[in-house]
């Protein structure tokens, strides 16, 4: 059976191949593969075979005019380029904050595109390669897959360093300040988006955290490069390396039976769970 995949990956390009990536074996497959990408990703996604019905992050400039895609984060790094001199404790404040303030702004504008989107293509599955929640792919009756790629210690735990630190995990001594660095700077944004999502019908957030597990979460790294020794997976976890591919799913999926838990298999390259 032919089953439809919504893919919405973040403006940029590493996510964005990711889900071409995986996009594209599903293709293959038979199935059908829609991008709601960011609208500066217009022409590009179709050139490749994938259908496109894409997102504004924000209104459009009043004079229409072609952009690059990714063109927001180019800018962003472009004009906070001085802070990066600073220290990532520092950082917090002047760089960290503002992106998530930049994330939310844009999920918050993108909402009722989303969930008209997802109206009109009817998914089975939702993939997200982002850093942050949005309502509408969990709340619409979907099944939906998380892809984690932005770094691997997005999957917290007490034996690595924070997220966003750059401190070294044989050295605890400044673990505990930029935690509560984190804490003082982001607990007031990170409760209202929390009650906004809640408002929008998800689950509350993990705390200080600005995403939800996936019902499958596909997770990037290599495990030569990982922290699997002293953070584990979580319940829903999947990793997946060019050489390794490991993948829990704990709930029912299109088309599929009993729940399975964790497997290893070695193979040149990643191939997604049969949902068909």
């Amino acid at each position: 059976m032919s089953l439809t995949f919504l893919f919405m990956p973040e403006s940029a390009y590493g996510p964005t191949n990711n889900s071409i990536g995986i996009g594209d074996i599903l293709r293959r497959r038979g199935h059908r593969v829609v991008f709601a990408a960011e609208a500066s990703w217009k022409g590009k996604l179709e050139a490749l075979g994938f259908e496109e019905d894409l997102v504004d992050l924000a209104p459009p400039a009043e004079e229409e005019q072609e952009q690059d895609a990714g063109q927001f984060w180019k800018d962003f790094i472009r004009e906070t380029a001085p802070e990066y001199r600073k220290s990532t404790l520092e950082q917090q404040e002047t760089v960290t904050k503002p992106i998530w303030e930049s994330l939310i702004d844009g999920a918050k504008y993108c909402e009722p595109q989303l969930r008209a989107i997802i109206e009109r293509v009817n998914p089975d599955v939702i993939v997200e390669d982002n850093v942050i929640t949005f309502p509408a792919l969990l709340t619409t009756g979907k099944k939906f897959v998380r892809i984690v790629s932005c770094q691997p210690l997005e999957m917290r735990g007490e034996n690595v360093p924070p997220v966003f630190s750059g401190l070294p995990a044989g050295d605890r001594s400044e673990w505990d300040a930029f935690r509560a660095e984190y804490e003082r700077t982001h607990r007031e944004l990170w409760a209202a988006y929390n009650e906004w999502c809640v408002e929008q019908g998800t689950e509350p957030l993990p705390d200080l955290d600005f995403i939800h597990e996936g019902d499958l979460n596909l997770y990037v790294y290599p495990e030569i490069l990982d922290y699997t020794a002293e953070r584990p997976l979580g319940r829903r976890g999947t990793a997946s390396t060019p050489r390794c591919a490991r993948r829990r799913r704990t709930s029912r999926c299109p088309s599929s039976g009993a729940t399975a838990g964790w497997s290893t298999s070695r193979s040149a390259r990643w191939a997604p769970p049969t949902w068909s």
